[in-house]
């Protein structure tokens, strides 16, 4: 079973507001477009504003270092559909990283994408956080907060290409637990019914999931809530932010009882309000 496999798919097929949240990231006119997330110019109400000149791939480039050299792409394909672009990030960093099935460029690499951006938002946020708790206050307008995190942090954030196995099985198994996580949020409204999970399993193997993958989507689906064993299995505060990131990706947040589990979602990962509000701003959410 490959979970980016999972994870590109269902952002694809699947979680209703994604594509709508990543456009919003991502600014309505693509990447490094005014007005986006990590265009020029600062979102209305974005804290900080967006990650100065250039575009998100600009962002990842500096964070990812070498890994997006030579076969990042171009600012010229930020024009395109949120999955196409979400394969563009997952192909130029974890090209011959090990992950099976990358080589194909299609929702493999569309997974490895989504958790680049996750995990560029969650340190993003993290970051901001902890400026405005030591007093130093929000970044300018314009102006993104400076990230500095270390080299394995960088792994699990997909901010930088896998380079041994131990490392690959170490992005694997974030990318579960993120499709844990969306899985789990979709059920805040109540369990999913049999109907449900079926459309969203077809829209998947539309997408050309295995039968393996499939069948881990479905027994998912099919339990109660487990909220609590995957906060158990979180290993860090970056990973924390990511999975939050992805809940909100997952469902829209507009009844009491998806705001609830939100609220306590944040609370379980220990997310304090800053980092919270810094990523409901960054999908739209504010």
């Amino acid at each position: 079973m490959n979970a980016f496999d999972i994870l590109g798919s269902l952002m694809k097929s699947g979680m209703g507001p994604s594509g709508g949240r990543l456009q919003n990231t991502f600014g309505n006119q693509g990447f490094g477009g005014p007005g986006g997330m990590f265009g020029g110019g600062a979102p209305g109400g974005m804290p900080g504003g967006g990650a100065g000149p250039g575009s998100m791939f600009d962002m990842l480039g500096k964070m990812a270092g070498a890994m997006l050299g030579g076969g990042a792409p171009t600012q010229q394909t930020g024009g395109g559909l949120p999955f196409d672009i979400l394969k563009n990030i997952g192909g130029a960093i974890f090209s011959g990283s090990g992950v099976p099935g990358m080589g194909g460029g299609g929702s493999t690499a569309a997974g490895a994408g989504a958790m680049s951006v996750f995990g560029a938002l969650a340190a993003q946020a993290l970051e901001y956080a902890r400026q405005m708790m030591s007093g130093a206050g929000a970044p300018a307008a314009g102006a993104a907060p400076g990230i500095d995190i270390d080299d394995a942090t960088a792994v699990i954030a997909g901010l930088r290409k896998p380079s041994t196995e131990h490392e690959v099985q170490r992005v694997q198994d974030i990318a579960k637990l993120t499709v844990r996580a969306m899985l789990n949020a979709a059920k805040a409204d109540g369990r999913i019914d049999e109907q449900e999970a079926q459309k969203l399993v077809g829209k998947m193997q539309e997408d050309g999931i295995t039968d393996d993958e499939r069948s881990f989507v479905m027994q998912e689906l099919k339990k109660p809530m487990e909220t609590d064993a995957i906060v158990r299995e979180v290993p860090n505060q970056q990973v924390a932010a990511q999975i939050y990131t992805a809940s909100l990706m997952a469902i829209q947040v507009d009844t009491d009882a998806e705001r609830r589990y939100m609220q306590e979602l944040s609370s379980k990962l220990g997310l304090n309000q800053q980092t919270v509000a810094y990523l409901h701003q960054a999908v739209g959410l504010a």
